[in-house]
C-alpha cells in the first residue's frame, strides 16, 4: 500500500459526532503510515484533541473567503495532501476552493440529516468537484441520493464507523461515584437520554414515556446529557408532567460515557440517527437499549430483537412498555446487554473501518498495487 498525504477536515463545532470519529481516523490511518494532517475550527474540538494527544491543527474557518483557503493550502502543502476527507457542507466549500490550486481528491463523508431541502448551486458545483461520496451505512447513502441526486455520479463507498469496544469504558467504582454526585440511589432506576435536543431528535418521547411509567408506579430518574434549541421545551415538559429528571447539558466524552454506564436503560427515540456513537458507547458499556427502528438504528443495533428494543412507531406508550420491561427483568436487560456488546465487537470493529478507509483512498490515488 501507498503512503498517502490525507487532510481530515471538520469546521464541527461539538466533539461528539465528527470530532470523534476524526479522532480514530487519524490514528489509524497514521499508524498505517500515511501523513496525516487534522484540521479543526473549533476550540472545544481541538482540546479533546490535545488531552488525547492527537496532532491536530485549529484554523479560523468561520467563512469560506481566500484567506481561509490559503490557510488550508498551507496545511495541505506541508503535508504533501492527496486526499481531502470533510463532513460539512463548509468543509466542502472549502475543500473544493483548495482543489482550484492544488490537485485534491475530495472525499464526501455525507452526513446531512433532517429535512429534505433543495440543493443550491454551491451544492451542485462543490459536489461536482468531488472525486467520492462516503456514506456509514445504507440508510443515509439513500436519503443522500435522494436529497442531492448528483452524488450519484460520485464512486460511492459505503464504510460504516468502527469501534475498540474495551477503550470505550469507565473507571472502577465510577457508576456509584455518579450516582451519589447527582444524588440518585444505587437501588433507583435510571433512564438516559444524549444528544442534540432538536424537534427531529423526538426526546419528547423519552419525557413521555416516563410520565405514563410514573403513573403506573414505575419510579426512576429520567437524564439528559446534551444541550440545544429544545432542551428548555423539554425541561419544562417534564416539569410539569411531575417526572424526576437531571438536565446535564453538554457533559466532556469521559462524564458522558459515565453517565451512561451508570444508567439501567438508554432510551434512543432519534428516528433519523446516522450512525449514533450513543449507541455504540451504549453497547460497549452493557447498557441495555431501546431505540426507534428508524433511520440506522436497525443496522446498528440488527433487526432481530437480539441486542435491543427496537420500536416500530412513535407512540410514548411503546417506548414506556420498553423501558418497564428492561426495568423489571434483569435477565432479559443483562441478555440484550451481553448481545449488543457482542455485535458491536464482531460486526463493528476499529481496525475493519480504518482497513476499509485505507483501501478507499488507495483506489481513489489508483497506487494500489504499488508501494512506494
Amino acid at each position: 500500500m501507498s503512503a498517502l498525504g490525507v487532510m481530515l477536515l471538520t469546521t464541527a463545532e461539538n466533539w461528539r459526532g465528527s470530532g470523534a470519529s476524526y479522532a480514530k481516523l487519524a490514528r489509524g490511518l497514521a499508524e498505517r503510515g500515511h501523513r496525516v494532517a487534522l484540521v479543526v475550527s473549533s476550540g472545544l474540538v481541538a482540546a479533546e484533541y490535545a488531552r488525547l494527544g492527537i496532532p491536530a491543527r485549529q484554523l479560523t474557518l468561520e467563512r469560506t473567503g481566500a484567506r481561509e483557503v490559503l490557510s488550508l493550502l498551507t496545511v495541505a502543502r506541508a503535508n504533501a495532501t492527496d486526499i481531502v476527507i470533510v463532513d460539512k457542507p463548509r468543509d466542502l466549500r472549502l475543500a473544493a476552493w483548495m482543489s482550484m490550486v492544488r490537485r485534491l481528491k475530495i472525499v464526501v463523508r455525507y452526513n446531512r440529516v433532517g429535512k429534505r431541502r433543495a440543493a443550491r448551486f454551491v451544492d451542485r458545483w462543490t459536489a461536482a468537484r468531488a472525486s467520492a461520496a462516503l456514506y456509514q451505512n445504507e440508510y443515509i447513502r439513500a436519503k443522500a441520493l435522494d436529497d442531492l441526486p448528483i452524488l450519484g455520479e460520485l464512486q460511492s463507498f459505503v464504510i460504516p464507523n468502527g469501534y475498540d469496544a474495551n477503550e470505550i469504558a469507565v473507571e472502577p467504582g465510577a457508576e456509584v461515584r455518579w450516582r451519589e454526585a447527582q444524588g440518585i440511589a444505587l437501588s433507583d432506576r435510571v433512564v438516559i437520554s444524549v444528544g442534540f435536543a432538536e424537534s427531529g431528535k423526538r426526546f419528547d418521547l423519552s419525557v413521555d414515556a416516563m410520565q405514563l411509567l410514573s403513573g403506573r408506579g414505575v419510579d426512576a430518574t429520567f437524564v439528559f446529557c446534551g444541550d440545544g434549541p429544545c432542551r428548555a421545551s423539554l425541561q419544562e415538559r417534564a416539569r410539569a408532567a411531575g417526572v424526576k429528571a437531571r438536565w446535564l447539558g453538554i457533559q466532556s466524552p469521559r462524564d458522558t460515557l459515565t453517565a451512561i454506564a451508570a444508567a439501567d436503560v438508554l432510551a434512543h427515540p432519534c428516528p433519523v440517527e446516522i450512525f449514533g456513537n450513543v449507541l455504540a458507547e451504549a453497547m460497549a458499556l452493557r447498557t441495555p437499549i431501546i431505540a426507534m427502528h428508524a433511520g440506522g438504528n436497525a443496522e446498528m443495533l440488527g433487526t432481530d430483537g437480539s441486542a435491543a428494543i427496537l420500536v416500530d412507531n412513535d407512540r410514548p406508550e411503546s417506548f414506556a412498555a420498553g423501558i418497564a420491561e428492561l426495568c423489571a427483568n434483569g435477565e432479559r436487560a443483562r441478555a440484550l446487554a451481553a448481545a449488543a456488546r457482542e455485535r458491536l465487537i464482531e460486526v463493528f470493529p476499529l481496525a475493519r473501518m480504518i482497513d476499509a478507509y485505507d483501501g478507499m483512498m488507495q483506489t481513489l490515488i489508483g497506487k494500489d498495487a504499488v508501494a512506494e
